[in-house]
């Protein structure tokens, strides 16, 4: 939905971004597309069914024990306002970071309740699921008034009487340097990110006026916080992991400023004093590291520490034009990460962390391509682009959103990964139902319920198609229906209709993948277009659309986008190759009657065992590798009506297929090639 609009200024609710934008691009809203694509909506739907599963109360018993600590009650009225439930056990929700889940939980169901992919049913159980949240965190904020926690809520465990008498005792750690994950702090400021966020899209996606309420109550917690830092405890919070802090508190200062500037009673009192929180997250002298261009410089680092920091500092520009050097340090940032730290998934990472520059075929392991990264890579792209109309972005967000995010789940339960390995030979693990809260479960539900985003961006008089998915798009003048799927041909036909008959009056942009083999040509009527893959955008103007729709009103496009394979190796293995067909990052069935887990860091499943002895492919076909590469079409062959591959010409010979829909057996992307 839209909350205003002037002299195109627009407050775009839409939670890729909320923000006062001054630009030539914003996301169409979220609840303007509709997903058809049969599997992406199967995923939606999967995801939805198990996130109204999970009990609430027991999501919620963390924070109501909290809110019963700090108003006095006793163990017994404690244990009635909990319900009866205790926290989901797995050592994360029943540990320190206990609460984050929750966070991600109520930005899920705001997608949900404004997803018009939703049956009315589905959406009036999610909408009565997510009221009945934010009625359970209001009851407890009120649990705070008249105390020095006023406005405070937290769901974590309280291990000591010493946290027992201090709920915020985890804050006051942080501030003193104090990080043990069990007895002292862990990351409560990440998990604070969670809780904010979610509170603000139930208010910008799902209406909710009593979520603002608390979020605004929560930020002056927050703001009184940081206001008593000096500048040497501000360094050290900053030292800890703090998520997103940034970025949610410009993101809720654009919504109370925006409302304020309009008369609306509901917008907090300062608005400044929310930015002037924000920036106390911003860590400068990283993004000055960062944009010095030094070598390694996030060797070492947790990336999903990170990657949200830079998203906040792409949230300061987004609400202050004027810091122009905010929006340099986040497109430096985009391209170490991209450029140097990214697999062919546009997944990043190894056990958690960036390595050295470049090295990524040594890094290949059972633990890489954190799923909370790519969510937070995704993001940001888009709303890159959204600032800056650099194609770049989109090209990554439709390869990262295909190979590494719908790759995430398992699509029989809707159970989603927390690592997905690029070590050859390993398979996909999942969250359960009720007992792996890790963080990447939080991001699974927020993935796969919003899978309409980016799709569509639109300035004034264009609409730009920036992804091939089956989807709708409606607004006050006209729809627009796109079919396609990429497994089954190469064809996408677009229909663009007229609500008055008077013809669409936008012109419509297609984005040019970088994955054709040849021409892109879209054939209209008598009319025909075509673009190279070194070109952006395809332009199809109004007058255009004007002249095929005649006087139907319905412009129909046939566009042609030819698929072929593209090999892809990495910086330190240039004899190691994945394998893309179109869009589809490939790869091998190896089986599943090795596939083992184990656990690793703090209770995280994992794949434990390898299907293959070794990832290295003698090659029979050719006297070189170059040779073998050069003239994969001979080698690796699409079968007839299917989306499977024979590898031949080597000394094991392969099956290949789409890697997104690869969750019940073992798999190899990458392959290590030699004669």
């Amino acid at each position: 939905m839209h909350i205003g609009s002037k002299n195109h200024i627009i407050m775009v609710v839409d939670k890729e971004r909320i923000f006062i934008m001054v630009t030539n691009w914003k996301a169409v809203p979220h609840d303007e597309v509709k997903v058809t694509d049969k599997y992406y909506d199967e995923a939606l739907h999967i995801q939805v069914r198990n996130m109204l599963l999970l009990d609430p109360d027991r999501l919620l018993a963390g924070f109501r024990e909290t809110a019963g600590y700090i108003a006095g009650m006793n163990e017994a009225e404690r244990r009635d306002f909990m319900k009866g439930k205790t926290r989901y056990s797995g050592d994360w929700e029943d540990g320190m970071i206990g609460g984050h889940t929750l966070g991600h939980y109520i930005m899920a169901l705001a997608q949900a309740v404004a997803n018009p992919g939703m049956s009315e049913d589905e959406k009036a159980k999610v909408k009565e699921r997510l009221d009945y949240i934010i009625d359970a965190l209001k009851e407890c904020q009120n649990k705070t008034h008249g105390t020095k926690y006023e406005g405070y809520l937290f769901g974590a465990t309280l291990p000591t009487k010493e946290f027992t008498d201090n709920p915020a005792q985890q804050f006051d750690n942080v501030e003193k340097g104090l990080s043990n994950l069990f007895t002292e702090a862990w990351v409560p400021w990440y998990t604070m990110h969670k809780i904010v966020t979610g509170l603000n899209a139930a208010f910008a996606l799902a209406g909710s006026d009593k979520a603002l309420e608390v979020d605004n109550s929560l930020a002056e917690w927050i703001i009184k916080r940081t206001e008593s830092w000096s500048e040497e405890t501000n360094k050290t919070v900053l030292s800890i992991e703090y998520g997103g802090m940034n970025d949610c508190l410009y993101e809720l200062y654009d919504i109370n400023s925006y409302l304020k500037k309009s008369g609306d009673k509901r917008a907090y009192a300062d608005p400044e004093r929310i930015k002037s929180a924000a920036h106390r997250f911003d860590e400068v002298a990283l993004f000055e590291k960062v944009l010095s261009g030094e070598k390694n410089a996030m060797n070492n680092t947790h990336a999903n520490t990170t990657i949200p920091k830079f998203i906040g500092a792409l949230a300061r520009y987004e609400v202050d034009r004027t810091e122009e050097k905010y929006l340099a340090y986040a497109e430096s940032f985009w391209e170490m990460v991209v450029g140097k730290h990214t697999y062919v998934t546009g997944g990043n990472s190894e056990n958690e962390h960036f390595g050295e520059d470049n090295v990524l075929d040594a890094e290949r392991t059972n633990v890489n391509n954190e799923t909370c990264n790519t969510h937070n890579m995704l993001k940001f792209s888009r709303r890159l682009f959204a600032v800056t109309g650099n194609k770049k972005y989109l090209d990554y967000a439709e390869n990262t959103l295909i190979n590494a995010i719908m790759a995430s789940q398992n699509h029989d339960t809707g159970f989603t990964t927390y690592f997905q390995p690029m070590a050859t030979g390993y398979q996909k693990v999942f969250n359960t139902l009720d007992g792996n809260f890790w963080c990447c479960t939080g991001t699974g539900y927020e993935n796969f319920t919003k899978l309409q985003r980016g799709i569509y961006f639109t300035t004034p008089g264009k609409l730009l198609v920036s992804m091939y998915l089956a989807s709708e798009y409606e607004n006050k003048d006209y729809k627009l229906v796109q079919e396609c799927d990429f497994t089954e041909s190469d064809k996408v036909k677009i229909k663009v209709i007229s609500k008055d008959g008077k013809g669409v009056r936008d012109s419509l942009l297609l984005r040019v993948p970088t994955w054709i083999k040849g021409k892109m040509i879209v054939k209209a009527g008598d009319m025909r277009f075509e673009a190279g893959c070194g070109d952006k955008f395809l332009e199809i103007t109004a007058a255009d659309l004007s002249i095929i729709s005649g006087n139907s009103g319905e412009a129909v496009l046939e566009i042609t986008l030819p698929m072929g394979i593209s090999c892809w190796n990495l910086p330190d293995g240039p004899d190691t190759y994945a394998f893309c067909y179109g869009p589809y990052v490939l790869s091998a069935r190896l089986g599943n009657v090795k596939m083992k887990e184990k656990y690793h860091g703090v209770r995280v499943s994992v794949a434990a065992e390898k299907a293959v002895d070794s990832d290295t492919l003698n090659i029979t076909g050719e006297k070189s590798v170059g040779a073998f590469i050069e003239n994969i079409d001979k080698y690796l062959v699409k079968r007839a009506d299917s989306c499977e591959f024979d590898l031949f010409g080597v000394s094991k010979p392969l099956v290949f297929t789409t890697h997104f829909n690869q969750y019940t057996e073992s798999y190899g992307i990458y392959w290590k090639y030699t004669v």
